[in-house]
């Protein structure tokens, strides 16, 4: 990671697109890593059931009911 985004000042300095571009690349970073430990605690999971002769389902969240949440952006 470049140290100088590592300063509040230099943030400061930087233009409105610049920011926006770091928090883009930011939230991707952080979604990647959050999907990763996922899939990773659903493999220990699995294999630790299988290991105690347990079969299980993981399903997917379903929407949730109600108005969707406005956009972000």
């Amino acid at each position: 990671m470049d140290a100088s985004l590592t300063q509040t000042e230099d943030l400061g300095t930087m233009s409105d697109d610049a920011l926006r571009a770091l928090i883009a690349q930011a939230k991707s970073l952080l979604a990647t890593r959050e999907n990763k430990r996922r899939n990773e605690a659903l493999v220990l999971i699995r294999q630790l059931a299988k290991d105690h002769g347990l079969g299980i389902a993981i399903k997917q969240p379903g929407r949730k009911r109600g108005r969707p949440r406005k956009s972000e952006e």
